[in-house]
């Protein structure tokens, strides 16, 4: 059984696991990194239950030569661990490319966590979007 110290060490891959497959357009492979039944939460945009409907979220996203030309940045995580659950609290940052680069957002994301075949999943992500660059 992994400490808590390993466990956090391990969530905070996962947080960064999750930018770099979103930012770099391995949808598969951020699909991957929820439950089979994972919910993502988007206030304002909906709540994407189950594989179908979060890969539905996906064909939502515009893409630039397939990229989402975004750059996530997370921080400030706050991390509690309780056997195979975890809770998660931390900010976001969402950089916007293109014609010039911005700072699209600044938010936060709530998590709840579970362990599934000795790797953390995401079983529930909710981005509440707090400031918002419009176009």
């Amino acid at each position: 059984m992994p400490s808590v110290l390993e466990d956090k060490d391990s969530i905070r891959d996962l947080l960064a696991q999750y930018c770099f497959h979103f930012d770099s357009g391995d949808f598969e492979g951020w699909l991957q990194l929820f439950t089979e039944d994972g919910v993502f939460e988007v206030h304002g945009m909906g709540r994407f239950a189950g594989r179908d409907q979060l890969r539905a979220f996906l064909t939502t996203i515009p893409l630039t030569d397939g990229l989402p030309m975004l750059k996530h940045c997370v921080m400030n995580e706050i991390i509690a661990v309780d056997g195979d659950r975890a809770a998660v609290r931390s900010y976001v940052l969402v950089v916007g490319g293109g014609s010039e680069v911005r700072l699209g957002v600044a938010g936060r994301y709530e998590d709840e966590l579970r362990r599934v075949n000795g790797s953390w999943r995401f079983a529930e992500r909710k981005a509440h979007l707090d400031l918002m660059n419009r176009p």
